[in-house]
């Protein structure tokens, strides 16, 4: 397994002292799934997006995304998106490209916060954005730029996340002579059920009741589901959500271990002799466990699905 599908045991944001000021610096240390070259990894197509910068309905500038993996937006002069505002953090929020081609929103737990469509975002939490997006520094109101998220379009989808398609159904015209032989048909079968004789042997009776049984079995047999490019575009963005929602969910657990004092921020455990900390951390290792065959599996349907969608377009 390669070293950035396993589930790391630190935070992606930390808090730095200040080498003269003593002050705690906001820093955003991205995870091994997320550190990566975006030129080695990703195809120049497979992602496309920037940012519209736009002041008071003006554009100030679009910036292209894709360079690197993760772009930070703040107060700060080192930041790549720069936003000299009272009410912006010095390191506000982080844009990062996953290894899919999909932009995630991380708030790093921002004074005045971040919103997504007017809808505020939990901090320290990874959101999956999608063309059109728009993000604001604080409240409705309060700042005057919106980043709006210009990328790949989503096509029009159901609740299962594939297109929708209706198709006529085609109904077969039968022959007055057919018709006619299967009401013979049926009369005969009808007949042999009310004579049949009760003395045959069991495999015989048995062997004349199922020939029913196993139709019944053609008829209930569920259709084979056929993979078209836009049910498995729709698949395939099922499935990146709900890697984001598993991740997510880790850096929760990983989050309360580490104000527990079961583990440090680092990789290395807490040592300690306590019997309540060793079931609770019995408890950690095993939610761990779990959670990584929850996104080895996710992981492993996404190249499944990788590969039938380039399969569709050969």
């Amino acid at each position: 397994m390669p070293a950035w599908r396993e589930l790391e045991q630190s935070l992606p944001r930390v808090v730095k002292q200040h080498s003269t000021s003593g002050k705690g610096l906001v820093d955003y240390i991205p995870p091994p799934w997320a550190d990566f070259d975006p030129k080695e990894v990703l195809d120049t197509n497979s992602h496309g997006f920037s940012v519209d910068i736009i002041s008071n309905g003006t554009l100030l500038e679009n910036v292209q995304l894709g360079s690197k993996a993760y772009y930070a937006l703040g107060s700060m002069d080192d930041c790549e998106l720069v936003y000299k505002n009272p009410l912006v953090s010095r390191k506000h929020l982080i844009l990062q490209l996953n290894r899919h081609g999909g932009l995630l929103l991380f708030d790093l737990n921002s004074t005045h916060g971040t919103t997504v469509n007017h809808k505020r975002v939990e901090p320290e939490t990874y959101y999956l954005l999608k063309d059109g997006d728009q993000i604001r520094i604080g409240q409705r109101g309060t700042t005057s730029r919106t980043y709006v998220v210009c990328g790949p379009p989503e096509t029009e989808r159901g609740d299962d996340g594939t297109e929708e398609t209706t198709r006529p159904k085609k109904i077969a015209k039968k022959s007055p002579k057919t018709d006619e032989q299967e009401i013979m048909d049926a009369v005969k079968r009808a007949t042999a059920a009310d004579y049949y004789d009760t003395n045959l042997y069991f495999d015989e009776w048995d062997s004349y009741f199922d020939r029913d049984q196993e139709k019944t079995v053609k008829r209930n047999k569920p259709k084979q589901k056929t993979h078209t490019s836009e049910s498995i575009k729709g698949d395939l963005r099922r499935l990146y959500q709900e890697e984001v929602d598993v991740l997510n969910r880790w850096y929760k657990v990983l989050a309360s271990a580490i104000n527990d004092g079961l583990i440090e921020g680092s990789q290395k455990m807490s040592k300690t002799d306590s019997q309540l900390k060793k079931i609770q951390l019995k408890g950690f290792n095993e939610d761990r466990n779990k959670i990584q065959t929850q996104i080895d599996k996710i992981r492993s349907d996404i190249e499944r699905y990788n590969k039938l969608l380039r399969l569709t377009r050969a």
